[in-house]
């Protein structure tokens, strides 16, 4: 449509809401039938996709609906754009298995994370770059889990875990400050002695521990640690420690979900 005002013609483009639907179909019918052809093998990874144009000529559609297609593929992490050369597809990660059911030798000295290090070779073990320590309160979920009340003043360590320059996991463990009154666990730098050693020492050696395991969307803390350059969800592993008689620690695992399997092993296992 065609308007004068004043001494200027405007036009106008009018878009129906039906029209907007059948684009919005159209970009994921595309994006599906893209996804199924990386799934199959037709498109393997390090292959470049069709130009703009082919692909809008191929699947009858507008162009800007085919970088609506290439959008959601790329946030998905099936394909990743080049600079000047195209759109090729993503090689997928390879993910890193990890044994929930293994127990650090904390008699040893070995370190809480010890005990879900990823399978592989001692020289593929992640490596601390990052530690913090410093009281606060207790969270709801952490009171919870410590079995204290909500704002009680709690020692929190963090550690920020690396294979080699490639960010592995995020540690925060949470410790009652009467536990760890006194010892180097209150300490605000790290201990030359690992923690559950610590805990041993005066009168809290651990007995036995709990799993819980779940997957959410990353925080900006997250989301800058892993350099996800677009929405990957983390899993994270909450595992409380506990002596003869109340829990000692909460310690949370966070990781790169699309970087993670998690393995539970029971009974004997013959080696290969």
């Amino acid at each position: 449509m065609t308007q004068l005002i004043g001494t200027t013609y405007v036009s106008y483009t009018c878009v129906t809401s039906e029209e907007v639907r059948v684009a919005g179909a159209k970009y994921r019918q595309i994006a599906e039938d893209l996804r199924e052809q990386i799934t199959a093998g037709i498109l393997p990874p390090g292959s470049q996709l069709s130009t703009e144009p082919q692909l809008a000529a191929t699947y009858d559609a507008s162009r800007s609906t085919v970088r609506l297609a290439i959008g959601l593929l790329i946030q998905q992490g099936l394909v990743e754009t080049r600079q000047g050369m195209g759109t090729y597809v993503a090689e997928p990660p390879t993910p890193l298995t990890v044994v929930l059911s293994r127990e650090e030798d904390w008699q040893a000295g070995e370190p809480a994370d010890a005990a879900l290090q990823p399978t592989g070779k001692p020289a593929d073990r992640p490596e601390t770059t990052t530690f913090q320590a410093e009281a606060t309160c207790a969270s709801a979920e952490v009171a919870a889990a410590l079995n204290v009340a909500e704002g009680t003043p709690i020692m929190l360590r963090r550690t920020h875990r690396y294979l080699g320059r490639d960010p592995w996991s995020l540690i925060a463990s949470y410790y009652p400050m009467d536990i760890v009154k006194g010892t180097a666990l209150e300490q605000v730098g790290s201990s030359a002695k690992s923690a559950s050693l610590v805990l041993a020492e005066h009168g809290h050696r651990p007995v036995g521990y709990r799993h819980d395991i779940y997957a959410r969307m990353p925080d900006t803390i997250e989301t800058a640690f892993f350099q996800l350059p677009r929405p990957v969800p983390v899993t994270v592993v909450s595992r409380t420690t506990y002596d003869a008689s109340q829990p000692v620690r909460l310690t949370r695992y966070v990781y790169r979900s699309d970087r993670l399997r998690l393995r539970h092993e029971m009974g004997s296992i013959p080696v290969r």
